[in-house]
């Protein structure tokens, strides 16, 4: 089996590598060739041109940055859907607007391609080691013959839907981790004030009704005082603002989203913006007055 991966951000390149680990054909292509080429040391064909992919490659996989980069991959001029032939499997894993992928779900149809949406939940390092969370959606014919390929790349694949629940899910995913970031910075702030070290606060919270897999996940990194971003506050705020788009297509309020989004953009304006989401934490603490963990524009 040869799969074609196109988006060599971190979550793509990790993604060829973790194919390529699984014994798989790997063709790659990215905007920058100079991505594409260091994957060629580790076993992977990249292509100049897009359509290239298929020469090898019956199913494409693709993590990019936005709904533009997704249209213009997918249908712009000798892109993704233009140049397969019918039957071919397209997994979009980004996180990008419904709108942005039912136009790409029209186009596909219409030349008789298999399209998933499959947006994940996870980091580059936990891809690497197999357990990724899929979350996705499309036609259950378009599932079944993408499902050998999603198994191979995560530990869970969630069917939500057959159109474009996939995004909805993912997007309230995103928004729950960035409201708990928020909900992390204002306890771990309140606390310190109050001479409480942070090991302690986020020990009691761990073991408490409220403990989860994300503080447990991201505990490390705020001991460490580490921000090196896997999703870092900018892309924070356009998830954000993807779900408020949604909601209010169907005439949901928002109301905590709506003020975590301030609080975001106001973190990227603080210099925090190519930081971990994480850093809503020294954003707060500059507002309280107190030292911050990392200045502003470390990243």
């Amino acid at each position: 089996m040869n799969v074609a991966v196109v988006g060599l951000g971190k979550m793509g390149s990790a993604l060829a590598r973790h194919l390529l680990a699984q014994g798989l054909g790997v063709t790659v292509w990215n905007r920058h060739p100079g991505a594409a080429e260091a994957l060629a040391g580790a076993g992977a064909t990249p292509v100049g041109k897009l359509g290239e992919i298929w020469g090898k490659a019956h199913v494409a996989m693709s993590f990019l940055a936005d709904d533009q980069a997704v249209h213009d991959v997918y249908l712009g001029a000798g892109g993704l859907v233009e140049t397969a032939s019918g039957g071919a499997v397209l997994v979009e894993m980004s996180t990008v607007s419904p709108a942005a992928s039912q136009a790409v779900a029209d186009a596909a149809e219409e030349r008789g391609l298999r399209y998933v949406r499959c947006p994940v939940s996870g980091n580059p390092a936990v891809l690497s080691s197999g357990n990724l969370t899929l979350i996705a959606s499309g036609s259950p014919a378009s599932l079944e013959a993408a499902m050998p390929v999603l198994e191979r790349v995560g530990s869970k694949v969630y069917q939500v839907g057959t159109a474009e629940e996939a995004r909805v899910v993912k997007l309230a995913v995103n928004s729950m981790l960035v409201a708990s970031a928020q909900m992390l910075a204002e306890l771990i702030t309140m606390c310190e004030a109050w001479g409480i070290d942070r090991s302690v606060l986020l020990d009691v919270l761990a073991g408490s009704a409220i403990g989860s897999p994300f503080v447990k996940y991201k505990t490390a990194a705020l001991l460490a005082r580490e921000y090196d971003a896997t999703f870092t506050t900018a892309m924070a705020v356009k998830d954000l603002r993807l779900a408020q788009a949604v909601a209010a297509a169907e005439a949901v309020p928002l109301p905590v989203t709506a003020l975590v989004t301030e609080l975001a953009v106001a973190t990227c304006e603080d210099g925090f913006a190519d930081l971990d989401f994480l850093a809503l934490l020294p954003h707060l603490q500059r507002l309280a007055g107190r030292g911050t963990d990392v200045a502003p524009g470390a990243g």
